[in-house]
């Protein structure tokens, strides 16, 4: 297994945790609480990461790489939708914007850079490991996956506390 896309690909998912502890930290500490729209975008990063995750774990393959590229396309889509709702002179803004910039646009960049980065890692893709036998994980690997695996758990509790078992309410 290629050692360089493998890192890579761990940082991806780290990178990702990163952003929605960030999300977390502004639903926290700022008490500004997610609409269902950036539910559904921090459900596209978890897609992202999951391809990012299958590459880890049972090898580098393209169908990994479409998983997180389909996750992407969802994700962008969903924040162009909300940039779409509130691009209109006048309208309130919603939140604190962060370095000028709304969260759902920060979305649709952390989407469009993802799309980027995956494209490079396919440069990388070399079809000789992907016949290989998977090898064992570094540590490296690990630490993302279970950083991962946190902050999925720590953002359903976030819907479930948000929204309860039924569809979210519009804030």
């Amino acid at each position: 297994m290629n050692t360089f896309s493998t890192q890579l690909n761990a940082l991806l998912i780290l990178i990702l945790s990163g952003i929605i502890i960030s999300a977390f930290g502004v639903q926290i500490f700022l008490e500004e609480q997610p609409c269902p729209l950036c539910f559904l975008q921090r459900l596209g990063m978890t897609g992202v990461a999951i391809g990012a995750i299958m590459n880890l774990r049972f090898g580098i393959k393209t169908k990994h790489y479409a998983v997180s590229l389909l996750s992407c396309v969802f994700g962008g889509v969903v924040a162009l939708r909300q940039t779409a709702l509130h691009i209109c002179p006048g309208d309130p803004s919603f939140g604190e914007p962060i370095l000028g910039l709304d969260l759902w646009v920060w979305s649709f960049l952390v989407f469009v850079c993802s799309i980027t980065y995956i494209a490079f890692l396919l440069f990388l893709y070399d079809p000789e490991y992907a016949t290989q036998k998977t090898q064992k994980m570094n540590w490296f690997g690990k630490l993302a996956i279970w950083i991962f695996v946190l902050v999925t758990i720590g953002n359903i509790l976030s819907v479930l506390h948000s929204c309860g078992l039924g569809p979210c309410s519009e804030f």
